[in-house]
């Protein structure tokens, strides 16, 4: 394949590689520049996600430029009377569209892609400037975590208000899916999808393991439990809520000397301060691969979410057994009770998490054969191929 021009539009930064979204936006830069392509990025950095760039490369020209999208409840309220999706209009930034401007007017590019639905107000600016192919990198199927938000609220109000942003964003989201070339979504679930609702190319561009969780060995000196994720995502705060209030009292019955790790940033005040029995809040930590590394059974109760979960696909790379939610492990070519255990219910945690603390020696068989799974389906020459295809 000859070299290209890329130029990638991001909303966050790919470095410091601290969740799955900065991981996913890193290794495709990463796997483009490896195959010789000549790559420009231009992305927004906030306060909650800034940019360090420790990545060099001589085919790489790299912007970041500061926004502030942070969630006000003026602008919230604001946008009752507009017909905008307020989750979408905060990544709408005049500073950003100015230096993407200057950059399309100085430049002429082979390829544009689009990092998550983020960015997709950006679309007219690129369709005015630039003649280049347009592709849209899908990190989620965005309305769908939004109409489980809605689903799972308890209170009137909250519930009304997302109502009304969930039906708007599906509006854009789908929107987009049809102003665009063609689409990369993250998991097969997604392109499954995404198909039903639109025309355009669709195919999956997912995650690869890397070195670095092949080099981590596992330290776990007990069966013990953990959590690891951004618990500035909600989903990720329902699911934590959930299992810390109507599972781990249950099992704490019947397993006293069980511990639960819990960690992540963004962590909500009232989750480090919260005292129960056998439960360890550790914040955000310092090296995340490490504290999987040192703790046994990951948990995802993650009852909304879209995309792909990175942190399943890191914990079977590293021969974590992992309890999850079939809705945690889209996308993820699992089997349960042979490389992941599956529970749905709190009766289903319960005994998920009770077979583990009971049978020591299948937590590790389970651990190996995950890392057979993850090896075999999400390696990197998978994407190397992936993307060869795509462009």
């Amino acid at each position: 394949m000859e070299p290209k021009k890329i130029l990638i539009l991001s909303h966050k930064p790919p470095y410091p590689k601290l969740d799955g979204g900065s991981i996913a936006i890193a290794q495709v830069l990463e796997a483009l520049l490896e195959q010789g392509h000549q790559v420009t990025f231009i992305c927004m950095e906030t306060d909650k996600h800034p940019s360090e760039n420790t990545f060099k490369h001589k085919n790489l020209s790299y912007k970041s430029v500061y926004v502030d999208t942070r969630v006000k409840v003026f602008g919230a309220l604001k946008n009752l009377f507009s017909k905008r999706s307020y989750i979408l209009s905060r990544f709408d930034q005049n500073v950003f569209d100015k230096e993407l401007r200057t950059i399309l007017q100085s430049n002429s590019f082979d390829t544009v892609i689009f990092e998550s639905l983020f960015t997709s107000s950006y679309l007219a600016t690129v369709s005015e400037l630039s003649t280049a192919k347009k592709i849209y990198r899908s990190h989620n199927v965005e309305y769908l975590i939004w109409e489980a938000q809605r689903d799972h609220s308890t209170n009137r109000f909250l519930k009304n208000y997302l109502r009304q942003q969930a039906r708007r964003l599906k509006k854009e989201e789908m929107k987009f899916w049809n102003s665009i070339e063609s689409i990369a979504s993250i998991s097969c679930s997604d392109s499954a999808h995404i198909t039903k609702y639109c025309s355009a190319t669709i195919n999956t561009l997912n995650l690869y393991i890397e070195n670095r969780h092949l080099e981590q060995t596992d330290s776990a000196s007990k069966i013990d439990f953990f959590h690891l994720g951004a618990m500035d995502w909600l989903p990720n705060q329902e699911a934590i809520y959930w299992l810390l209030n109507e599972v781990w009292p249950e099992l704490q019955k019947a397993e006293n000397s069980a511990e639960i790790h819990i960690a992540g940033r963004g962590m909500p005040k009232n989750l480090i301060s919260r005292k129960q029995s056998g439960y360890f809040n550790h914040q955000e930590v310092l090296n995340a691969l490490e504290f999987i590394s040192k703790h046994k059974v990951m948990l995802v109760p993650l009852f909304s979410g879209s995309g792909i979960r990175v942190k399943i696909i890191e914990g079977m790379a590293m021969e974590k057994c992992i309890i999850s939610t079939s809705i945690g492990v889209e996308g993820i070519p699992c089997i349960d009770k042979k490389n992941i255990l599956i529970a749905n219910t709190k009766e289903e945690f319960i005994e998920a998490m009770k077979f583990c603390i009971q049978n020591p020696d299948q937590v590790n068989e389970i651990g190996k054969e995950a890392k057979k799974c993850a090896l075999e389906n999400f390696s990197k020459e998978v994407l190397t191929d992936q993307l060869k295809k795509l462009l």
